[in-house]
């Protein structure tokens, strides 16, 4: 059995409730050459913004994607939002109205395919009150995380306004899965050759890492479990310049936190990186325990080929590949 720890949906239902413009005008459907997108009309960081997120038929047809899971060798997808439906820029009132018509669509959709999917709560983080209370309800009928962005409409993870959400992850006993989202420079010096994502995807997950071990959030709530998506992007990497920089610079450390790399084992990682070279060093440097499958499907800068087949996988030995593929996923998420 192979699961999928990191594949997003739009249920087909959701589609439905933003073509009767159920949450206009924040949300709407545009025709596309190849695709529908579905616009996000938000703000974030103090912008306005217009994202387009591309709607391939695979993201809400449950056809398909059965289809194209058993080509990848996939048993089980773990389900969570499209990241930008998250909607942190968005008011409050309508963004509440977006999770919890998402959350009860999705825990219906697992309720009437149990073996093949579980699912992930959207919460409205921008009033983290009401974003608590809301987990609370997806968890009792059926959800088994939540996923977040890394970073709530500008503000970094270590938000004291934010301490609630880790209490009640804490004492609920359920993972957070990190999505980057509002990428830092997206709309700056990133904005030419998709740099927006190829370099500010993995940038947001290091300064996600970084904020909560510096702002010492890990240390405040030692039983929260976290994935860090794309492999942790940056984190990993840029780990040793951390741990130089606590022991060299005194505004480093303000918090009395332990050094960066205590806290390397406290986090998961997915798959996502593209680098044989670079899943071999994370599992040498982290451990293979920390690992989980994933994919981003069904969307293009994912792993979306075999899952036996990802680069670096076959460089382990089959135990390890079996935690990857399996285990690590079925402890993680109290499967």
């Amino acid at each position: 059995m192979i699961i999928d720890s990191h594949a997003h949906i739009v249920p087909a239902e959701f589609v439905e409730d933003v073509r009767r413009e159920k949450f206009a005008p924040a949300l709407s459907i545009e025709p596309g050459e190849k695709w529908e997108s579905i616009v996000i009309n938000s703000t974030a960081s103090g912008q306005n913004r217009i994202f387009k997120n591309a709607l391939p038929q695979e993201t809400y047809d449950i056809a398909l994607r059965l289809e194209h899971m058993a080509e990848m060798g996939v048993n089980k997808q773990i389900l969570s939002i499209v990241p930008p439906l998250m909607g942190y820029g968005l008011d409050i009132g309508i963004n509440m109205k977006i999770a919890s018509a998402f959350n009860n669509h999705i825990a219906k959709l697992v309720s009437e395919n149990p073996e093949q999917f579980s699912c992930l709560a959207t919460i409205p983080l921008q009033d983290p009150a009401v974003a608590v209370e809301e987990l609370e309800r997806a968890v009792k009928t059926g959800h088994i995380g939540v996923q977040i962005g890394s970073n709530v409409a500008g503000k970094n993870l270590d938000d004291p306004a934010l301490s609630i959400l880790w209490e009640k992850a804490e004492s609920l006993d359920i993972p957070v899965f990190i999505h980057p989202i509002n990428q830092l420079g997206g709309g700056d010096r990133l904005q030419n050759y998709q740099l927006g994502n190829l370099l500010g995807v993995p940038i947001e997950c290091g300064i996600a890492a970084a904020n909560l071990i510096f702002g010492g959030v890990l240390d405040r709530f030692p039983g929260v479990r976290i994935m860090l998506s794309h492999m942790g992007g940056i984190f990993p990497w840029v780990a040793g310049r951390m741990e130089h920089g606590y022991h060299e610079r005194a505004g480093a450390n303000v918090n009395q936190v332990k050094p960066p790399h205590s806290y390397m084992g406290r986090f998961f990682y997915d798959t996502i990186v593209h680098d044989a070279d670079c899943l071999e060093f994370v599992a040498k440097k982290i451990g293979s325990k920390n690992i989980l499958y994933g994919t981003d499907y069904p969307f293009d800068m994912g792993n979306l080929g075999a899952a036996r087949e990802i680069p670096g996988l076959s460089r382990l030995d089959e135990n390890d590949q079996e935690k990857i593929l399996l285990d690590n996923a079925k402890q993680f998420f109290r499967l």
